[in-house]
């Protein structure tokens, strides 16, 4: 009988320890099936389709849990939630558990006002900030867009730029060729003083800017002082394209050189420098000289295609070295040039403004004038976040020619040259002694 109640109290004990775990269990899934739940709720702006549900969420909030992903990987038990983003798969780890937590812990019962777009804005800025990258980095859609429009090289507006003069008035520093501006007789130095009738003389050249990008106007009126006359100049605001690439030829030793400054590499660079550079030869240019000093970079595929144009069929332009392995990246060009190369360099000289440099320089066989670039030797990719804002990351090393990474030593001049003082104080064309010996170079 003893014997009997002990078992019979130990099965009693063993089923209520199963009723128990599986109420824990319950509890669990259900806490779970919440959190999936309002994920859901959250997530409503962009096309990313969970498999089990068809519900549409945003990026912005899951992003915080998704970047955070990459970083440990896929090796964890994924329970959490499934979804698809342009056909990849994304998943949720029960190890990510603690980042959904924390945010709805505090969206959900933080005492005063939050802005739960900054702060997302601030969680994906940590995250991507601890890789411990440089160049790996987050842009809210503000900083995307000026960044966007830098690189892609046109904007809406009426094609011009300004400034401040030394009586604090707001002057036009430059007015694009064949521009709205320009058609409509803007010029250089001219005084704004009051833009769509407001006022301006108490404001900045930023302001004039600000104005101008965000008017909903289709036209702009300036009223602007030059030779001390008032007038009235309307301008029809259109999709600008900004010039990167300036042209102007040289004479030395019975020599003609062309000369092409190139101020980014955008979208649409590798076009104007095309075209530029026809109009050089036509001119019966016998050298070529390309500055990039102060030139950051900016898109690998444009260099490419210029240095495209240069080298001959066959020549390396540039390495990628990456996981998979190292890639050449070779002219196809069958009518490369045949005559003397030189590219101008400085410390601001970086990314595919030393890649071209290093492709003229153990490629071309030309010369490279100036001092040692940036030393930039990594490329980054951009992945849209779906509501303006950004993530840039690196993914891939690239490597000269001949196999070298520049990476924060620069590329090598062939013809070290300090800019002289005296340009500083009168920057002109003869104290500007690098472009003179580069000058001297092509033409001997």
């Amino acid at each position: 009988m003893t014997s009997n109640k002990k078992d019979k109290s130990i099965k009693n004990k063993e089923k209520s320890n199963k009723a128990k775990e599986k109420k824990e269990k319950a509890k669990k899934n259900d806490h779970k099936n919440k959190k999936i739940s309002k994920i859901k709720e959250k997530l409503q702006k962009i096309n990313i389709l969970a498999k089990e549900e068809d519900n549409n969420y945003t990026f912005k909030e899951v992003i915080i849990i998704t970047i955070f992903s990459l970083g440990l990987g896929f090796f964890t038990c994924f329970s959490f939630v499934k979804i698809f983003n342009n056909g990849r798969s994304v998943f949720f780890s029960d190890d990510l558990d603690k980042i959904a937590d924390t945010y709805y812990a505090i969206v959900d019962n933080y005492y005063g006002d939050l802005d739960k777009d900054e702060l997302i804005d601030s969680a994906i800025n940590g995250m991507v900030s601890s890789v411990g990258d440089y160049y790996t980095s987050y842009s809210d859609s503000d900083s995307t867009s000026e960044f966007l429009e830098t690189v892609e090289g046109t904007y809406e507006g009426i094609g011009c730029t300004v400034g401040m003069n030394n009586d604090n008035q707001i002057v036009v520093a430059e007015v694009f060729q064949d521009g709205p501006a320009d058609k409509a007789g803007l010029k250089v130095d001219d005084i704004i003083t009051k833009v769509d009738g407001e006022d301006y003389t108490d404001k900045t050249s930023s302001d004039v800017s600000e104005y101008v990008k965000n008017s909903k106007n289709n036209k702009i009126k300036l009223t602007i002082t030059r030779n001390d006359e008032e007038k009235e100049i309307t301008i029809t605001r259109t999709k600008v394209e900004v010039p990167s690439v300036f042209s102007k030829t040289y004479e030395r030793n019975n020599k003609k050189v062309g000369y092409l400054q190139i101020s980014i590499f955008s979208s649409i660079t590798a076009d104007q420098f095309k075209d530029k550079l026809n109009e050089l030869e036509k001119d019966n240019i016998d050298s070529l000289i390309i500055d990039v000093r102060n030139n950051g970079g900016g898109y690998l595929s444009t260099v490419t295609d210029i240095a495209n144009m240069l080298l001959n069929k066959g020549d390396i332009i540039y390495q990628l070295e990456g996981s998979s392995g190292t890639k050449q990246k070779k002219a196809t060009n069958k009518n490369g040039k045949d005559y003397p190369i030189a590219i101008l360099t400085n410390g601001n000289s970086a990314s595919a403004s030393e890649i071209l440099a290093s492709a003229i320089k153990e490629s071309y066989g030309g010369y490279v004038v100036g001092t040692n670039t940036y030393g930039k030797g990594t490329v980054q990719q951009t992945m849209d976040l779906g509501d303006g804002s950004m993530i840039k990351y690196t993914v891939q090393k690239w490597l000269t020619p001949d196999g070298n990474w520049i990476n924060e030593t620069g590329v090598e001049p062939t013809n070290y040259v300090e800019l002289n003082e005296s340009y500083y104080d009168n920057p002109t064309e003869e104290n500007d002694n690098q472009l003179q010996t580069a000058i001297d170079l092509v033409t001997k």
